[in-house]
């Protein structure tokens, strides 16, 4: 899963593997959280999104399964 800088507020680069549906999204504070299921229209609006952190929060999170990986560093594999 190749890592895409971003210019967010709050999120430092977002992932997204179209074979497994997973998007892996890192922010400022170092955390990354893998989401499952993410189909890639879901993918294509978060990065057409003018608020990147925003469509995470709205879309996103409590709609996905997810798992937090502490203090990650960009292209870091998970």
């Amino acid at each position: 899963m190749s890592q895409q800088r971003t210019r967010s507020t709050g999120i430092r680069s977002i992932g997204y593997d179209p074979t497994t549906k997973a998007l892996l999204v890192i922010c400022e504070s170092g955390d990354a959280y893998r989401y499952a299921g993410i189909t890639k229209e879901v993918y294509e609006n978060l990065i057409a999104a003018p608020s990147r952190e925003r469509f995470v929060r709205e879309s996103i999170q409590g709609r996905y399964p997810r798992e937090k990986y502490p203090c990650m560093v960009v292209g870091e594999d998970v």
